[in-house]
């Protein structure tokens, strides 16, 4: 009974909340939290999680690239960015790992999720490596990456391949640069083991 009243409760607002959110006519409207995405079990997107809602894709059963369920995100308390391109062999000999650590970690921790953010040189180039690598994560796809409005590379480093983990609000928790020096990626996986519970 709780739940239900609590889902009520966050459905109201969220409507109170669309009615009043700004339309800029030059631009397609991004909802922050639609009433659908808002009550997943009882868990509500963040504003932060929410303005990638329109912009994620992931590889569908045939390895092509389409629009992500981004409903999916509620009740997700970490993040973790992956900056990669398929031109880069240090990125390519790290994503057949972090797939590996995705694929068994994921499923006993549903609070975590990863991003994919490409610095590859065309959609097609994107889509070319998230199948040859069978990532099973979602992607800012590839003509949003360097939407201002979206910042998907705010994480980024210098240089590549970045993971970056953050709170479901975007508070940095571990970063593959500390104190400006590149350290890796593998010890944010490292953290990611001992942070997300």
């Amino acid at each position: 009974m709780i739940q239900v009243v609590l889902a009520v409760v966050a459905t109201i607002i969220i409507c109170a909340a669309l009615v009043a959110w700004p339309v800029h006519p030059a631009k397609p409207v991004v909802t922050p939290v639609t009433a659908a995405m808002a009550v997943a079990g009882s868990e509500v997107i963040t504003p932060f999680l929410a303005k990638f809602a329109n912009h994620l894709v992931a590889l569908n059963p045939n390895g092509d690239p389409t629009p992500w369920d981004a409903s999916k995100l509620a009740g997700v308390q970490y993040i973790a960015f992956y900056y990669s391109a398929s031109w880069c062999p240090p990125s390519r000999a790290f994503t057949p790992d972090l797939v590996s650590f995705y694929n068994e970690f994921k499923p006993s921790h549903p609070n975590f999720e990863i991003i994919f953010v490409s610095d590859d040189r065309s959609d097609g180039d994107m889509a070319s490596y998230m199948k040859t690598d069978s990532m099973p994560w979602p992607a800012v796809r590839f003509a949003d990456v360097s939407d201002p409005d979206l910042n998907a590379g705010q994480f980024c480093g210098a240089g590549i391949p970045c993971l970056v983990l953050v709170d479901r609000n975007g508070n940095v928790l571990s970063d593959t640069y500390r104190g400006g020096a590149y350290v890796g990626p593998d010890p944010v996986v490292g953290d990611i083991r001992d942070m997300v519970k």
